[in-house]
């Protein structure tokens, strides 16, 4: 694909799913596109928010991609050797991301956010995860291998400075109120805290684990991150001192591997993974006291707030699937299938969609209708057929001609089946949906007496 040069709706391969009304009753979300982006393992997602453009890294098809929000058309790729992380310089209108550049090095590619073409790369070994800081137009880069990070100015495209930390830098996050950034270090268990008029380490605290994952609340102003023994728990630091203000403790072999803010709620929501009953657990930031938990589906690897729907998504990695929470972390309103291995979540409230990328062999990045409650169903498209279906006691048989899955009423799925092997399953009575990879089949919902 040629850098920048469009590419015809008629062209994309489509995957069109969908979620049975049945599950979760009032539960709107559905996917209603997908998009050939040329390989898997999207890493990162960001949103162009001045030309209504969604930028991704493809780890295992190479590339930075560009996907118009209107259209869902494949608008640009940009040829990258290992691309990790892309953030997006509103103020700049450019588009930033870490890659290998071959030969034990790294760098930061920038991309203008009209054409969506390469402007220039800066050389920058151990450049992994990008953060973009509104208030300076500067992005700050995580060197893991160098343990430091970079500073760029959006302006003039040059590195300002580096910022020495302990060692093993694995994370970055924003504290806009006090102008902050909180950057975790593997390597000492620690969190260096940044001060990003200065660009000085301030402060260096000890938690005492490795790093999974971590937010800001800005209503408390309070960071939360994966905390002692080994991600087991939440240690809780205050963004005005920098000190560890409390360890909230998760059930023993549970391990925190996402969290999220929710401001209108006061709460942060921490998926835990424990090999079997994985759950989402609901923190009071201002108590911080779990008040809820809920069950979700096999490992759970991300969380993401709509503040459209008012819902948190969880990516559950495991199952090939997302589970939709109530924004009061109170239940599970449903389930949306979404293929092999999601790990990547990008909500745009502008388009009332959410992009769903995949640590799994599939090429497709899929696109959510981010709304709540019942709707009316799309009209069917013009290269849209139905998969063939049988309904008999106690077995499924499928006769399409593209691998499919059977999906249950909970999002969990139970079969797989591959065309020419005649497959049969033994299902228990139940409502199921068949889901296959291919634009000429859509969903069908099929139900075992």
């Amino acid at each position: 694909m040629v850098e920048g040069a469009a590419r015809s709706p008629a062209a994309r391969r489509c995957l069109l799913l969908g979620l049975a009304l049945s599950v979760g009753i009032g539960v709107g979300q559905e996917v209603i596109d997908s998009v050939d982006v040329g390989g898997w393992g999207v890493g990162s997602l960001a949103y162009n928010s001045k030309a209504g453009v969604v930028y991704g890294c493809c780890l295992y098809g190479s590339n930075l991609f560009a996907i118009d929000c209107s259209t869902d058309a494949l608008l640009a790729q940009i040829p990258l050797w290992e691309p990790k992380d892309v953030a997006y310089s509103a103020t700049s209108n450019k588009a930033y991301c870490t890659f290998y550049a071959g030969q034990g090095e790294d760098s930061v590619l920038v991309v203008d956010g009209n054409t969506h073409l390469r402007l220039r790369a800066l050389r920058m070994p151990g450049a992994t995860s990008v953060v973009w800081d509104s208030v300076s137009d500067r992005v700050y880069v995580k060197c893991f291998s160098e343990d430091h990070v970079a500073v760029i100015d959006c302006v003039s495209d040059s590195v300002i400075a580096t910022i020495p930390v302990p060692g093993e830098p694995v994370h970055l996050t924003l504290n806009p109120r006090h102008r902050k950034l909180y950057c975790q270090n593997d390597y000492d268990m620690t969190v260096s805290v940044i001060d990003m008029n200065t660009n000085q380490v301030i402060r260096d605290v000890f938690t005492g684990s490795w790093f999974f994952t971590e937010c800001y609340s800005e209503v408390a102003d309070k960071y939360y991150c994966s905390g002692p023994p080994e991600g087991q728990g939440v240690t809780v630091i205050d963004g005005a001192t920098d000190s560890v203000i409390k360890r909230i403790p998760l059930p023993q072999g549970y391990l925190a591997q996402a969290m999220v803010s929710v401001e209108p709620e006061s709460l942060v929501m921490v998926a835990a993974y424990s090999g079997g009953s994985d759950s989402v657990y609901s923190v009071d930031v201002f108590t911080d006291d779990i008040s809820s938990s809920v069950h979700v589906g096999s490992d759970p690897r991300v969380l993401a707030h709509s503040p459209a729907s008012h819902t948190v998504y969880c990516a559950n990695t495991g199952w090939d699937n997302l589970s939709v929470i109530a924004g009061d972390g109170s239940r599970v309103l449903g389930y949306v299938p979404v293929g092999d291995g999601p790990q990547t979540l990008l909500v745009v409230p502008a388009y009332e969609k959410l992009y769903v990328g995949h640590g799994g062999e599939t090429n497709m990045l899929y696109i959510i209708r981010d709304r709540v409650g019942i709707t009316e169903p799309e009209a069917p498209r013009a290269v849209a057929s139905y998969l063939s279906a049988s309904v008999v006691t106690g077995t499924y048989q499928y006769d399409g001609v593209v691998p499919a899955w059977l999906v249950d009423a909970s999002g969990r799925r139970v079969a797989v089946t591959r065309p020419g092997r005649n497959d049969l399953r033994a299902l228990a009575p139940g409502v199921y949906t068949v889901i296959a990879e291919d634009a000429r089949y859509r969903r069908r919902v099929v139900k075992v007496k």
